[in-house]
């Protein structure tokens, strides 16, 4: 049956995309870039003044076609003096012509009543009426310009021209929207400045001290440093744990970001990773690299894109230089992005290669270290993806994706599932048959409302599950660097299984964004585990809060501890209420891990109420 699965889901994609077009086929918005545009009034009146002009250009034409026109009417015409404006008695009538009347302003001919027609060289001729130079400005002389060249051709339409115009600046690299960039902050410059004296207890040793944690942007750059200096009260030291193995000093950095990813063609963040996603999440989604205080991670996450017709994603978990840490490469690409035809031109496709050979150092108990026994010789993952956007009309998108992908266990982690198969006894679990590489599917749709303009912002994911034995979907989430062991040998009991993956984040002008997730199988139990992710985002709510949490459990068998504090917890809390625009109290709250001595992890709270400014400029 599995060997079923990768053609239909194939088969989905088509049969959605044919219905897709069929829908939008005549949409005015399905040109991606322009659907929450800013100056649709500015380009409405632009488009009405050009056919106007239009109009009015195939009026004087046809006149100068029946030489109905004189140089001095041409002139007037040349330098933009609307026909109404003519006087009358400067238009004259072309004596070979048998026309009986005067040529009116409107252009059409009147005879008066009870007056006969004469013959047209029966009458004498009438000088012409020149306008003095003064009233009319000559033109400035073009010899480089054809006349004719500005003429319009036959057919000519104003909306296939505007169509055209739209779909060259997309072409150009104008930037779309895409959800897996988030909503972003709307702001291009600016950021804060916060520090002061604080309290600290870790674990159970109390520290006194002072925090800086400045944060700001200046265009495309934005670069978070968190800086503690800590007293310990007992050890009568300043704390340098920190700075202590891998890259030292360099865990000040919070983050260092250039773009944003998904709208800037270059994005590239080095630091902390928190919530981060390749492709469409099909094996790693809600990745964090740091689950420790102590050793805080710096890693890399780039995506790259060339006029977002061609691009790579990338990610590296840890610049430590002990060993090649979790790494992650997607290449994409839209291969219709060139064409004007809506929905099918955002069809996106690509290839996601994972590989960890983790084998840093692990600091625990007097001075010992140790490291991961099952990624020695290298664990890893495969997947394909691809994704379109199947409706955008002002206000709502919706995308469709599919994801199949392949986790590879080392030779380290194979052996030990048959050691321990033989010492247990093991009997209605997946390796009492033996071990064999796991695999799962996706299918999902995701939603995004904008209600008036930026005030407010939702988006709705909802995903079809379905993985064989062995296979966890969304394998390289937080709960991995929690315990790389534990979580592949969780593999082992992994049984065959469908569920979903539902998410929702929504974002209120631009200051509050609450968000979260829960990736539930349909038999839940330890063989089969549910996660679940909370987050929060509030700045200086009523000049007052500020907020910025987050929460993720995972390997969860049942859903009512879901919100308890345990081994497969991590959580990271900072409040702050702003006193004026200066000052401000608030408290850091951590929930982390370090290893201990017999190879595990134990749990460690990180409080530090502190005094201090708070200052956003």
């Amino acid at each position: 049956m599995c060997q079923y699965r990768l053609p239909l889901l194939f088969l989905f994609f088509i049969v959605g995309l044919t219905a897709s077009y069929a829908q939008e086929s005549n949409d005015d918005f399905s040109d991606y870039s322009y659907l929450w545009e800013d100056s649709k009034a500015k380009e409405k009146e632009a488009k009405q003044k050009a056919k106007a002009e239009l109009k009015r250009q195939k009026e004087l034409e046809k006149l100068r076609k029946k030489g109905l026109l004189t140089d001095t009417t041409k002139t007037a015409a040349s330098n933009s003096i609307a026909l109404d404006s003519i006087p009358a008695d400067s238009i004259t009538i072309n004596t070979d012509s048998t026309i009986s009347s005067t040529l009116v302003r409107d252009s059409s001919v009147v005879n008066e009543p009870n007056e006969s027609v004469t013959q047209a060289d029966s009458i004498p001729p009438t000088p012409e009426k020149v306008i003095p130079r003064d009233t009319i400005p000559e033109p400035k002389p073009n010899l480089d310009e054809d006349p004719e060249k500005n003429q319009p051709e036959e057919g000519f339409d104003l909306d296939d021209l505007d169509k055209q115009e739209k779909e060259k600046k997309r072409l150009e690299g104008k930037p779309i929207q895409d959800f897996r960039g988030g909503f972003g902050s709307g702001k291009s410059s600016g950021g804060t400045f916060n520090g002061g004296f604080n309290y600290t207890r870790i674990g159970d040793q109390n520290f006194v001290g002072l925090t800086l944690n400045p944060d700001f942007s200046i265009g495309k750059v934005g670069v978070g440093l968190n800086i503690p200096i800590l007293y310990g009260l007992e050890t009568k030291k300043i704390r340098t744990e920190i700075f202590e193995d891998g890259v030292g000093v360099a865990r000040l950095i919070t983050y260092i970001r250039y773009g944003v990813q998904k709208k800037d063609h270059v994005y590239v963040k080095v630091g902390q990773l928190d919530n981060t996603m390749i492709g469409y999440g099909g094996l790693i989604n809600n990745y964090t690299n740091t689950t420790s205080f102590e050793k805080r991670k710096v890693g890399l996450h780039t995506d790259l894109n060339w006029r977002y017709l061609v691009g790579i994603e990338s990610m590296y978990s840890d610049f430590n230089p002990q060993s090649f840490n979790l790494f992650a490469v997607r290449p994409y690409i839209r291969p219709l992005g060139m064409l004007s035809i809506p929905v099918v031109n955002t069809l996106e496709i690509g290839s996601t290669v994972v590989r960890d050979k983790d084998q840093t150092n692990l600091s625990i108990t007097d001075g010992e270290t140790a490291t991961y026994q099952f990624t020695d010789g290298g664990v890893g993952g495969f997947g394909i993806d691809m994704g379109i956007t199947v409706l955008r009309i002002p206000f709502i998108q919706i995308d469709l994706f599919g994801t199949y992908s392949k986790l590879k266990a080392s030779d380290s982690l194979k052996l030990a599932f048959q050691q321990y198969a033989m010492v247990s006894d093991v009997t209605d679990t997946p390796l009492e048959d033996g071990y064999s590489d796991g695999s799962g599917q996706s299918v999902g749709l995701n939603f995004r409302f904008n209600f008036i303009a930026d005030i407010m912002s939702t988006d709705l994911r909802i995903e079809r599950l379905s993985y064989t034995e062995h296979f966890l979907p969304q394998f390289f989430d937080a709960t991995y660097e929690i315990n790389k062991d534990a979580r592949l040998f969780a593999l082992g009991d992994a049984v065959a299984m469908s569920g979903i993956y539902g998410s929702l984040t929504g974002q209120i002008l631009q200051k509050v964004q609450l968000g979260g997730s829960l990736l539930l199988p349909d038999n839940i139990g330890e063989d089969a585990p549910a996660t679940v992710r909370v987050n929060a985002d509030i700045d200086r709510l009523g000049d007052k809060v500020s907020m910025h949490a987050s929460y993720i459990k995972g390997n969860l068998s049942t859903l009512q501890d879901a919100f308890t504090f345990d081994e497969r917890s991590l959580a990271k809390v900072r409040f702050i209420y702003h006193l004026n625009k200066f000052l401000a109290a608030g408290v850091d709250y951590y929930w982390a891990f370090t290893p201990t001595a017999d190879g595990g992890y134990q749990s460690e709270k990180y409080i530090s109420p502190y005094f201090g400014l708070s200052i956003a400029f």
